[in-house]
């Protein structure tokens, strides 16, 4: 585990780094504006057996569990609702944009107790997100909600989520991980953000696996053009 966890560590820092070397990079964008429309991302995370429901409607009954998560991911804004379809919805339409996004982690911990011990994965996955930036409170701290549809591969199944799945998994699972961001509204292009990083499979349509995983993440967004 001390192994595997310092292993974890150093790939996050020198993603870390990445991310700060891009704040070289970026220009602070204007209130009323977005951010630039290119970002990397940089999170780190442990893992819960709290289902996935519970943990994104009632965030204090999270239970941890000895698995942990590091990644990085890279992403781009392909436009709003209204300059995607053409139409003029007004102030929604511009307040509603799509993101795509591709990105690795890698995976360690305590998978199943004594029964299997420690073990690593890399995952990959990637997605389409629908993002809203309407809040009215965002000239005093921007924040953006968003929520995705993709799929996530892993390089060998995962006992954890075999345990939550009757005994069955699959590499390949859907991937859901809504997140929430703040920035100053002064500065869009590095945001703090907390995800719940999620694999699942859908009731059984990825090979009769029911359950998945859940990681509580929180990491670094910048933005660049």
């Amino acid at each position: 585990m001390a192994e595997g966890c310092k292993s974890g560590s150093t790939g996050f820092l020198t993603a870390l780094g990445g991310a700060m070397a891009l704040l070289c990079f970026t220009t602070p964008v204007l209130a009323g504006e977005k951010s630039d429309p290119y970002a990397f991302t940089v999170f780190a995370g442990k893992g819960t057996d709290t289902d996935f429901f519970s943990a994104l409607t009632q965030p204090w009954t999270i239970h941890f569990v000895d698995l942990g998560i590091v990644g990085a991911a890279v992403s781009a804004r392909v436009g709003t609702v209204n300059e995607l379809t053409g139409w003029d919805l007004g102030s929604i339409g511009d307040d509603f944009s799509i993101d795509l996004e591709t990105g690795a982690a890698y995976r360690f911990g305590d998978e199943c107790g004594d029964e299997c011990g420690d073990e690593e994965m890399g995952e990959f996955w990637g997605a389409i997100y629908l993002r809203y930036d309407g809040f009215p409170w965002n000239d005093t701290i921007y924040t953006t909600i968003a929520a995705n549809t993709g799929v996530s591969y892993i390089t060998h199944t995962s006992e954890f989520e075999k345990g939550r799945s009757d005994g069955q998994s699959s590499q390949l699972m859907h991937y859901l991980t809504p997140e929430i961001t703040f920035a100053d509204p002064d500065d869009k292009n590095v945001e703090w953000l907390v995800q719940l990083h999620h694999r699942s499979g859908v009731f059984g349509l990825f090979d009769g696996a029911s359950g998945g995983s859940t990681f509580v993440t929180t990491g670094l967004r910048v933005h660049f053009q």
